[in-house]
């Protein structure tokens, strides 16, 4: 069974790893608007949207990692 502490560890590095991916995606955005990549062309909603996603899971995880570090 895992404690408290090892649970705060895992979700810490789960929260590292998504703000990875967060950054990347956020790098992808900066990237197709300094192309001068239309807002409706396809690549960029699917960027957009891949960067919604990701900023979503975030702020979930990152509640829940608060959570943990008050009890």
């Amino acid at each position: 069974m895992y404690t408290q502490k090892d649970l705060l560890l895992q979700s810490a590095a789960r929260l590292y790893t998504l703000g990875v991916d967060l950054e990347g995606a956020r790098e992808t955005l900066r990237q197709l608007v300094s192309m001068q990549m239309p807002y409706d062309s396809p690549q960029m909603i699917a960027a957009l949207q891949n960067f919604e996603e990701l900023e979503m899971q975030w702020k979930e995880l990152e509640r829940q990692h608060l959570g943990l570090k008050t009890q």
